[in-house]
């Protein structure tokens, strides 16, 4: 096995050493003796990834009244990124993080995009009359984002945060999930249920819930199929994925059913891709895709023939989703609120092609009681035709560089994990087709995952390697 200067393979795990060696002793300690400012990075990803875990909670679980308002993540957010800035300034006052020049590419382009919203709500004040509060929140409600994306991203640079930060998404995801299976079985709460019987799961609508869950099932099953990933592992991703899939289908959510289907091709695409990694493991991949496949063409034959009362009942959250995708009674009604959003924004954007109408603007503007749910289209009326190209690169140049490494003749693992990060980062994008993703914390930790994975990449690709048997 090739092992990283540190003696951390690609999973972040500790290399196989023989202890016993004297000459290998002083060698090792200096290696392992964490510095005062490795040891207060440890803490704030440790921070970071209770965040993470708890992000796709909105408010507390264990008290979801609507007086109870209490944003759990944000609290482990805010003080790990905290403490990860001032770890990271030197005694001369420099802030100095382990990011290869390669990163700072991305973070240029987001840079960018925060300065065009920043221009935009400028001048959406003085000429179309924003409120000042409006432009505030939507503008520190991406930079919050970023920072969480830029704080991901530089705790990853050192080894074991990355693993870690991925395992606590995960489990946030069997979090979240755990509540839409027991609804499908009438055993959760009565807060878990949006309405008509859908499910949003903890206190996330139904939308939002997709936007969490869904890029778990390939970032998990395709993660799975590195070499470096104990059996242990395997099976708990299998389980969370289980799990993810059952929340989708209970949203009742058309958004949440694509994400589905497309979660399940990507994972398709990844076992062909690197069958060779792990046979046994690549086969029963080849079969669970082909069985989902099987029973969903089945699930539509009986709703197209007897409509919801022929689905089972683990399956009746499908209803919905199939009645709209299937039996549109016109484009309006089968779109709803979206199809005014989509009208409003066609036709009134090109009176506002460089600027927008100010960020967070859309519901004064249209007197419509929704926000546009779509995140390129909204990006498009609020902050003109330069931030969605902004944002258009600055996701463009992620999935291409992941996607890039995943087909590169590099190792077997890197080009896994590039892979999964790329299929979890391209899902949160394709949800802000249905709706405003960007304003939501899921697509910033998507982000930083596959950032953070080519960071990490590229600086040990820097460093000299050392074999261990």
């Amino acid at each position: 096995m090739i092992q990283n200067a540190h003696g951390y393979d690609l999973v972040n795990r500790t290399a196989p050493t023989n202890t016993r060696s004297n000459t290998l002793r002083p060698v090792l300690r200096g290696a392992q003796a964490k510095t005062e400012h490795e040891f207060f990075i440890g803490i704030s990803a440790k921070l970071l990834a209770i965040g993470i875990f708890l992000s796709g909670v909105l408010i507390n679980p264990m008290n979801p009244a609507a007086v109870s308002k209490i944003i759990a993540a944000d609290l482990f957010f805010l003080a790990g990124i905290t403490l990860l800035l001032l770890a990271s300034i030197k005694k001369s006052g420099i802030l100095e993080l382990r990011l290869h020049r390669n990163t700072h590419w991305f973070f240029q382009i987001l840079a960018a995009f925060l300065m065009w919203v920043f221009l935009s709500g400028v001048v959406s004040i003085f000429v179309y009359d924003q409120r000042f509060g409006r432009f505030v929140q939507t503008f520190a409600n991406y930079s919050y984002g970023a920072v969480i994306c830029f704080a991901i991203v530089a705790a990853s640079a050192f080894p074991g945060h990355l693993r870690m930060f991925l395992v606590a998404f995960i489990l946030g995801v069997v979090l979240v999930s755990s509540f839409s299976a027991l609804a499908m079985f009438a055993e959760a709460p009565a807060w878990v249920y949006h309405g008509g019987g859908r499910i949003k799961s903890t206190s996330q609508s139904v939308n939002q819930l997709a936007a969490f869950v869904a890029p778990a099932i390939p970032l998990a099953l395709i993660f799975s199929l590195g070499r470096s990933a104990s059996r242990k592992t395997t099976l708990f991703f299998f389980f969370a994925s289980a799990l993810a899939v059952i929340a989708l289908i209970g949203t009742g959510s058309r958004t949440a059913l694509v994400l589905l289907v497309v979660s399940l091709m990507l994972v398709l695409l990844g076992t062909l891709l690197f069958f060779a990694s792990k046979v046994r493991l690549a086969t029963t991949m080849l079969l669970f895709c082909v069985m989902a496949t099987l029973a969903l063409g089945s699930v539509i034959a009986a709703f197209k023939e007897s409509g919801s009362s022929a689905l089972p009942v683990l399956a009746q959250g499908l209803a919905r989703p199939l009645d709209r995708f299937l039996n549109p009674d016109t484009v309006e009604a089968g779109l709803g609120p979206r199809y005014e959003q989509i009208v409003a924004v066609t036709s009134n954007w090109v009176n506002y092609p460089a600027f927008g109408i100010g960020p967070g603007n859309f519901k004064n503007y249209s007197s419509s009681t929704f926000e546009v749910h779509n995140t390129y289209l909204g990006t498009l009326i609020e902050i003109g035709v330069p931030g969605l190209i902004f944002l258009l690169l600055f996701q463009a140049t992620i999935c291409i560089a992941a996607l890039k490494r995943a087909l590169s003749r590099l190792a077997m693992d890197q080009r896994i994990q590039a892979f999964a990060v790329f299929s979890a980062f391209l899902i949160v994008c394709l949800y802000g087709m249905g709706s405003f993703g960007l304003r939501q914390r899921p697509f910033w930790v998507q982000a930083g995952f596959a950032i953070g994975v080519l960071n990490y990449h590229w600086l040990m690709a820097k460093r000299p390697m050392r074999r261990f048997n």
